[in-house]
């Protein structure tokens, strides 16, 4: 495996027991995180507590043997603990207390281990294990609906597959991800994916897309485009030219002549696109939920109420019920990121978290500008996915979430890379100065 830290990748500790066996330790955890973070043992709760433990002791037991490397990492990156440290002080003003700083406690070691695996793996790393993890997940979701092998329901309630999952909007969004990974591997050059891996990942593909039919997650389904879009924008020079002049011809027109076509025809497009996937404008009560969430927002608008302290406090059991009317009944949520941290953390907390998105998108970028790379690009186009996915879901925001562990490691990696970029730049000025 390639590595984002240079420790690593020395080639007389490479050649070490002591190496290979951290090695697998450290393999072992980043694909233990992937598996528990996107939920693929949602349906065997009694295991989740106790790998959880086991994550953040392997995670705490690796930071303390590599400690003096990993410290300058914290240093750099200090921007993505605000967000975690804003949440452990609202424990202070919270009506639930306990509860709020057992949360923030779990969100805080989330964001660690995010950190440590994105200084320990690079880009290229991170995108195999996540394609390798969530495809074995979506397989097994196609073994269920095909013989019904696990002891829980086949479907939800209102229709859709859900699989080793809580819900088809949560299988969606994981086959979504795994097929954009597959897509940026295949794209990648020779010498950073083997023909082996590249034909399994063919299959895979195939996979993850019937698994996203199978879902009937509209959220999934009007995101592949947006993904897919964004890695073939970046990527443009891997695409034959062909299939590119031809891509770019049909946005063009779509662009042009949509909008006069709809307006002749008299179609309301928001309406168009909602009613042909079974949605209605409320977006399945998010607007309702979105409401309450301003109304408490309104009566807390500095600070919130304290980490996720609405879901727990007395005060609010008439509002939550109203959540629950309002179809928040399988997650205790308001089904977006932004009014999910307003009401629990306020303002300066809601701001901690766009900093880390906007540091995460401009390291990808900068490596992008530099190298055109890849994997950067297959991270953007995530990253996209991570955001727009967290507007309408139950994301970015809490612990022991994948989106929360993926952006994290996407701006560690990215600024181990520039850190790296920086150091060797300045090696060969001062070469050239001599």
């Amino acid at each position: 495996m390639s590595v984002a830290d240079s420790t690593y990748a020395e080639p007389k500790a490479q050649a070490t027991p002591n190496y290979l066996f951290w090695a697998v330790v450290d393999a072992t955890l980043l694909s233990l995180i992937i598996l528990l973070s996107a939920d693929m043992l949602i349906q065997v709760r009694f295991l989740q507590s106790p790998l959880w433990m086991v994550c953040y002791a392997l995670t705490m037991l690796r930071i303390g043997i590599v400690l003096p490397q990993f410290l300058p990492v914290v240093r750099r990156n200090w921007v993505i603990l605000i967000y975690p440290a804003i949440c452990i002080a609202s424990v202070s003003w919270s009506l639930t207390k306990p509860y709020s700083l057992v949360a923030s406690l779990q969100l805080t070691m989330t964001m660690v281990m995010g950190m440590y695996l994105g200084w320990r793996y690079s880009m290229t790393v991170i995108l195999k294990a996540l394609a390798v993890v969530l495809s074995i997940g979506v397989a097994l979701s196609i073994l269920h609906w095909a013989t019904g092998i696990f002891p829980w329901p086949v479907y939800t309630r209102i229709g859709g597959l859900a699989g080793l999952f809580s819900g088809k909007n949560m299988l969606g969004l994981r086959a979504l991800f795994a097929a954009t990974a597959i897509l940026t591997i295949l794209m990648m050059y020779r010498h950073e994916v083997g023909p082996l891996f590249r034909q399994l990942s063919i299959f895979a593909l195939l996979g993850n897309m019937f698994a996203l039919a199978l879902s009937l997650s509209m959220t999934s389904v009007l995101l592949m485009p947006v993904m897919t879009g964004v890695l073939l924008a970046f990527c443009w020079y891997r695409v034959p030219p062909a299939f590119f002049a031809a891509g770019l011809l049909v946005t063009l027109a779509a662009i042009s002549f949509g909008p006069v076509v709809l307006a002749i025809a008299g179609i309301n497009p928001i309406e168009a696109i909602l009613g042909a996937v079974g949605k209605s404008t409320t977006l399945t009560g998010r607007v309702y939920l979105w409401q309450i969430a301003l109304e408490v927002y309104r009566e807390y608008p500095i600070a919130g109420t304290g980490y996720r302290a609405f879901w727990q406090a007395p005060t609010f059991l008439n509002e939550r019920l109203a959540t629950q009317d309002a179809g928040a009944t399988t997650s205790r949520s308001f089904h977006s990121f932004p009014l999910e941290i307003l009401v629990s953390a306020g303002w300066a907390a809601l701001l901690a978290m766009l900093a880390i998105i906007w540091v995460a998108t401009a390291r990808m970028l900068a490596i992008y500008r530099r190298n055109r790379s890849v994997a950067m690009a297959g991270g953007l186009a995530l990253l996209v996915g991570v955001v727009v996915s967290s507007l309408t879901g139950t994301s970015l925001y809490r612990g022991h979430e994948l989106m929360i562990i993926l952006l994290v490691a996407f701006a560690v990696t990215a600024g181990e890379d520039l850190h790296r970029m920086r150091i060797a730049d300045s090696d060969r000025n001062k070469g050239n100065n001599t």
